[in-house]
């Protein structure tokens, strides 16, 4: 034989790996290569028209999140590109959304270098738990939880928009003490403000009705062959569909012309203008940076510029300071040194890594939770899956490259996506075309966006939100689980009272003591079944923490103890027959103390028999000695006929009186068809004692 005959062509199966590996970690690789032409025009379609949609969402969401707008628009394109090689799903729209724009106001509170850092820290979060498969570990957020923190959320964010609505500035992050200071300085409202916003408003909903009326027409067209439309009339419809979904860059675009209008022919010599609007915002792509995540390790002020003259003014954002110390202090607060125009000396405050660290690990989790609930749901409609692993890679990859261009932190955008689902998207390729339309905005268009009103921006924050606020959910809960019911509850109250941070933290810690109680107090009823005999039935699995509670009730019964606490039963106790049928696993702990009964049993003359037991916990139970104590059937009615007929060695009933110093002997029971140890399941025909009984 040859040296090369008959053997493996290594080189071979080490590429077949590298290719499977590269299809799992590049989704991208497999749609490519059946990419064509009527692919192309359903992308091109969507990614249009979700452009359109994005650009003043994401000057509303950077609003939102207290950054400046370049950064909401930053946020909108970067991710998208990033997805479009590694995600798995074609419906998924990446960028910033109206929850997490929340959580990052209430994290960074307008640090733009503290949301970056996020950014960048929850998204290596993210690749790592994709990569070794441990998303599994954000699903200690309940569904209870996840809905009392979204309807607080969306709560939180159309009230603290009421106060942009309406014009009035000094109001307080915090729901109630933002209620308490808009309602006390309603005086100070704006009326040019807040006409513009309610008038936004206004025609937002009704864009908003005729978008979901168009929708039921059209889908009542496809699902009932009775119901017929014609051409004119379908094409009506789709226009209005169109200009319902496109309502946010319809409103925005027409309140920016009537704002700048207004603005040039209203304007004081003071430059104090009727509106309040978005300012100044930085033209062109962003460039890739580093030196944001410096500010990780230091809590010292640091300088950055030159030295400018005192005498003249400086304009940080909205804010116009006549001194250093005053310019200092507020570019400390803010952290905001590019966005000051005139001064070349500015002042920024570092962060802690414990900053960092606190709100990274809320956005990975709110953030994940998200994309995978919108990505999963879509799938379905759809007819495919997608792959939860890779998704948390897909989104850790967007927020980390993200971070390098100025983004702050993304996930899926529930109403994007469903607007490229409606608009015919076929592959994750409509990226590209979203992520243009940005970034011709930012390239182009960034001069007039000066002119947005804060007030239109509110109007749409207040509409995106507003079907987030359900209060349906804790109605169910009331009617299924009062306990569910509470943990919604807790966890609604706690994040309207305090922050997101503390009512999602105290809701898990509450759920996990809820969790820890069934542990330890498992449902243990004790039902007479006839006679001298109880069924003992315990249900879920036993583990160490509810093992004395098992015994617990063992003993009681056994002791006569629940016969006396229940004056119904005249019965004294002579069998115990304990239900195992719904304990699908059960850890040494919980057998020992079982066993301790058993042989508490013994000692009282009072027989113990057990039936339903799995597979996996006889075994366990044969290992720890607990089967040569008694008998396990596989119905009650078996157990029931084995507890009354069964014999030992000597022919008197199986059941030893014992001392603290004897051992119980092993048991072998003989039935018609044979000798069976205890421990196996065995079956009688009818009532009769077995035939006899031998010893070992």
């Amino acid at each position: 034989m040859g040296p090369g005959e008959n053997s493996i062509d290594c080189s071979c199966c080490t590429g077949s790996k590298v290719r499977r590996y590269l299809k799992s970690k590049l989704p991208c690789i497999a749609w490519m290569r059946a990419y064509n032409l009527k692919c192309l025009q359903g992308d091109i379609i969507a990614g249009l028209t979700v452009g359109m949609m994005v650009i003043p969402q994401g000057l509303a969401y950077a609003h939102l999140a207290e950054l400046p707008p370049n950064f909401g628009l930053y946020a909108s394109f970067i991710g998208v590109l990033v997805y479009i090689f590694t995600g798995t799903s074609k419906d998924i729209t990446i960028g910033p959304t109206a929850i997490m724009s929340q959580i990052v106001a209430e994290v960074a509170k307008g640090n733009t270098k503290l949301a970056i850092c996020c950014s960048l820290v929850a998204g290596c979060f993210q690749v790592l738990m994709g990569s070794f498969f441990l998303g599994f570990v954000v699903w200690v957020i309940s569904t209870p939880i996840l809905c009392g923190f979204t309807t607080a959320a969306a709560l939180t964010i159309a009230v603290g928009q009421l106060s942009k609505l309406l014009g009035i500035k000094g109001v307080r992050r915090q729901f109630w003490r933002n209620i308490y200071d808009t309602f006390s300085k309603i005086k100070q409202t704006r009326w040019p403000d807040a006409v513009m916003g309610l008038i936004c408003l206004v025609v937002l909903f009704a864009l908003r009705y005729l978008q979901r009326w168009t929708e039921a027409k059209r889908n009542r067209a496809d699902t009932q062959p009775t119901y017929h439309i014609s051409r004119r009339k379908s094409t009506a419809l789709h226009v209005a569909w169109f200009i319902g979904v496109s309502r946010n860059i319809i409103i925005v675009i027409c309140a920016t012309i009537t704002a700048y209008i207004i603005t040039k022919n209203m304007s004081d010599s003071s430059g104090t203008t009727p509106f309040t609007m978005v300012g100044n915002i930085t033209g062109g792509l962003p460039k890739p940076r580093v030196d944001q995540f410096s500010y990780i390790f230091n809590n010292d002020e640091s300088v950055c510029g030159l030295e400018t003259d005192e005498s003249k003014r400086w304009t940080c954002r909205a804010h116009t300071f006549t001194n250093v110390t005053e310019e200092k202090q507020a570019c400390i607060d803010m952290a905001c040194c590019w966005d000051l125009v005139g001064i070349t000396k500015c002042y920024s405050k570092g962060f802690s890594v414990s900053e960092v660290l606190s709100g990274s690990i809320l956005i990975t989790a709110i953030g994940y939770l998200e994309h995978i609930a919108i990505g999963q749901s879509f799938a379905v409609k759809s007819s495919y899956q997608i792959d939860n692993s890779q998704e948390l890679i897909a989104l850790g990859l967007a927020n980390v490259v993200g971070s390098f261009f100025s983004s702050y932190p993304v996930t899926g955008s529930f109403s994007r996506t469903a607007l490229s689902y409606m608009a015919g998207v076929k592959t994750p390729l409509v990226g590209l075309f979203t992520s243009t339309i940005v970034m011709l905005g930012l390239s182009f268009l960034s001069t007039y966006f000066q002119y947005v009103p804060d007030a239109c921006l509110a109007a749409v924050i207040m509409v995106a939100v507003y079907p987030m606020v359900d209060f349906s959910k804790p109605i169910y809960l009331w009617k299924v689980s009062k306990k569910e019911f509470f943990v919604w509850t807790l966890c609604f109250v706690l994040i309207l009272a305090f922050n997101i941070e503390v009512g999602i933290g105290v809701a898990i810690c509450f759920e996990i003591l809820l969790l820890l109680g069934r542990m330890m107090w498992p449902s243990v009823s004790i039902r007479h079944v006839g006679d001298g005999t109880y069924d003992v039935k315990i249900d879920g699995s036993l583990w160490y923490l509810g093992a004395f509670t098992v015994k617990e009730k063992l003993s009681s019964l056994i002791n006569g103890t629940y016969v006396k606490d229940n004056p119904g039963l005249d019965y004294p106790v002579e069998n115990v027959i304990i239900d195992f049928s719904r304990v699908s696993k059960a850890d040494s702990t919980a057998l020992d103390k079982i066993k301790e009964a058993v042989v508490l049993g013994t000692k009282r003359d009072i027989r113990l028999m057990g039936y339903g037991m799995s597979d996996q916990v006889q075994i366990k139970a044969a290992k720890q000695g607990l089967l040569t104590l008694m008998i396990i059937e596989k119905t009650e009615s078996d157990a029931v006929r084995s507890v009354r007929y069964a014999t030992d060695e000597s022919g008197q009933p199986a059941y030893v009186r014992f001392d603290d110093s004897i051992i119980a002997p092993k048991l072998v029971i003989k039935s018609r068809s044979g000798s069976i140890e205890p421990g196996h399941y065995r079956q009688l025909s009818d009532g009769s004692a077995p035939d006899d009984s031998v010893g070992e």
